[in-house]
């Protein structure tokens, strides 16, 4: 972290973090339904585990369904499948038009379908292909009885928060910015050794944390790599975001909850060199002396549901609670 003159920390004293962007009106509380969203001739994204021999055949099946009911279908170049009739186009381009991206995999492959649309403010429909699959609206077996719905673009969007993040310089210039739905997690690059991370929460100095990395979450998130640190499953419900520590070296190894309002800043110690990891998807370095500022992102993801959504029952049956 840069210092004054007198040589003084500035995490410590002066240090005030940027006001997180405004939130839109409508999801300051947790996901927004904004309702049914019927599409007629929808144009429908399809994105797919590109891995999973099993996952590009149900991509072929799905999309010449969903022609016969009158969808116009667009494919992700690099997925590593193609059907007659199926436009193919650059992940950066994929989003132009669309009514609605249909995702076949698991999280990891939402996620990435999340990246490319979340801009456009096109939602996303999952198809669990995938083990555990906490964000997928369909299981593999009602894929078929689901198909004419999407067709028709006949979901209703839930708005899920986010997270923006910023990574700065020695001298607080923005190296990068980007943005999470699950987590941002900071971590050390080298495996070798633990690094030591200042924390700053609404602009107080709040710890050092010697450890592997911290992880910031979403409630979203609270059910993939913070859980597996040991945090708090959260409704998306909660406006919330989740500092959990991973294996800490220090007696203090809990999860802290935080007003989405407060800015957060992590920031390596000297001599810790670290990365940002977001999603699992985009690596980030932070550079010698920087510092990562995250806070509520302004804008949402927007999921697609078929059905009332009841975390409880999902989270019931994921981790087969009896």
């Amino acid at each position: 972290m840069p210092t004054d003159a007198a040589g003084h920390d500035p995490l410590a004293s002066s240090f005030a973090p940027p006001r997180p962007p405004v939130t839109p009106a409508g999801w300051r509380d947790g996901p927004r339904r904004v309702g049914w969203h019927p599409v007629s001739g929808a144009r429908l994204g399809v994105v797919v585990h590109g891995g999973r021999v099993h996952a590009r055949r149900a991509a072929v099946e799905a999309a010449a369904r969903l022609q016969a009911e009158g969808a116009e279908i667009v494919g992700c170049r690099g997925d590593g499948w193609q059907a007659n009739g199926v436009a193919v186009r650059e992940p950066t381009a994929f989003a132009e038009g669309l009514d609605l991206a249909v995702v076949l995999g698991g999280d990891g492959t939402l996620l990435r379908a999340a990246a490319m649309v979340r801009d456009a403010r096109v939602p996303v429909v999952g198809v669990n292909l995938g083990r555990l699959g906490f964000l997928p609206e369909i299981e593999h077996e009602d894929l078929a009885q689901a198909l004419p719905r999407l067709a028709r673009g006949e979901v209703a969007i839930e708005e899920r928060m986010t997270l923006s993040v910023t990574v700065r310089d020695s001298q607080g210039q923005a190296t990068a910015t980007s943005w999470a739905l699950n987590e941002a997690s900071v971590e050390r690059r080298s495996p070798e050794r633990l690094v030591a991370l200042d924390v700053t929460i609404g602009g107080t100095a709040f710890a050092r944390i010697p450890a592997d990395a911290v992880i910031v979450a979403t409630p979203t998130g609270s059910t993939a790599y913070a859980f597996s640190a040991g945090g708090p499953i959260l409704s998306p419900r909660i406006a919330a975001i989740l500092l959990t520590p991973v294996a800490s070296h220090s007696l203090f190894d809990r999860t802290v909850v935080i007003d989405p309002a407060e800015p957060l800043v992590v920031a390596p110690a000297e001599d810790s060199r670290c990365l940002i990891s977001l999603d699992g998807r985009e690596a980030l370095a932070v550079p010698d002396g920087g510092w990562v500022e995250v806070s509520r992102g302004s804008e949402p993801v927007r999921l697609g549901r078929l059905s009332e959504f009841d975390f409880y029952q999902r989270v019931r049956a994921k981790f087969n609670l009896t």
